[in-house]
């Protein structure tokens, strides 16, 4: 499968076979830190749950809720169909997949009707107007008195004093990131923002686990702080490619990113590095 860019979405990584593989251990990362794959208190008894994952990728995410659940409805939407699965890729009970982008309107017909609506990693690809909105469009699918809304984002901009004199390789990087992502109508703190998003939609018992992941040397797990590390020198690397995209600009310089990317090579393998995610959950009233 080659590989596309989306040229109307601020997604920055490739629809590839290579982006599935980080995805993968991306999940695995996630869910080894959440402790579960549904925090969401929905009930996994009752048969025929309709369950949305908003920006499925490749229906993943959707796969794995299937087992949980019985006969459940199961629905995928992304802004591409470019992963579609094209078979029912393991899942149980009825399944769909949709184009929709979380920033456009979502079908009438949708609103109201889902036991669980999911979207995991998203929003940073919006400005914080627009994310704000794309949680009320998500708010608004969930049935009202039972239906919930499970988001997982991350943030980068979330370092203490004593992390950034710890980490100062990875601070520089998200203070490069601070500069360029408003530029390309990212929010970088959208993590720290999606609890007081939802409590704004009127959700009740919202609930949220913050994960501070440690990365490299810096995790006593060896194999999830090696899928971190992974996971944190990809990202780093596609920022350091889209920066020599940009405009020239005195503030942001593609080769300070080269810089960071072999830096934090370094910084990982010594004294680690640090990721965060923000899950948060709430039911509709």
């Amino acid at each position: 499968m080659t590989q596309q860019h989306l040229p109307d979405s601020n997604y920055l990584l490739p629809y590839n076979e290579a982006e599935i593989r980080r995805l993968r251990l991306q999940h695995d990362l996630i869910q080894s830190y959440m402790g579960g794959l549904i925090l969401a208190p929905i009930n996994f008894e009752q048969r025929g749950l309709k369950i949305l994952d908003s920006g499925t990728f490749d229906g993943f995410w959707l796969a794995e809720a299937s087992k949980l659940v019985t006969e459940p409805i199961l629905v995928g939407a992304d802004i591409s169909p470019t992963m579609f699965p094209t078979s029912s890729s393991g899942s149980t009970g009825e399944l769909s997949f949709h184009v929709q982008s979380v920033t456009e309107p979502w079908p009438e017909t949708w609103k109201g009707t889902f036991d669980l609506v999911h979207q995991r990693l998203v929003l940073a690809g919006t400005t914080p107007e627009v994310g704000k909105n794309a949680v009320r469009g998500l708010v608004e699918l969930a049935k009202s008195g039972s239906g919930y809304v499970q988001l997982v984002e991350g943030a980068l901009e979330h370092l203490t004093e004593e992390q950034k004199l710890k980490y100062p390789v990875l601070h520089r990087f998200q203070t490069l990131v601070a500069r360029m992502l408003p530029g390309l109508g990212w929010n970088q703190r959208v993590g720290l923002q999606v609890r007081e998003w939802l409590e704004a939609e009127g959700l009740q018992g919202v609930s949220e686990k913050i994960m501070e992941i440690p990365v490299g040397v810096a995790s006593l797990d060896r194999r999830l702080g090696d899928i971190a590390k992974q996971n944190l020198l990809e990202v780093v690397e596609h920022f350091a490619m889209a920066a020599k995209g940009l405009p020239d600009d005195p503030n942001i310089q593609a080769q300070d990113f080269e810089d960071v990317l072999r830096e934090i090579k370094v910084e990982v393998d010594t004294v680690g590095s640090l990721l965060r995610f923000n899950a948060v959950w709430g039911r509709r009233p």
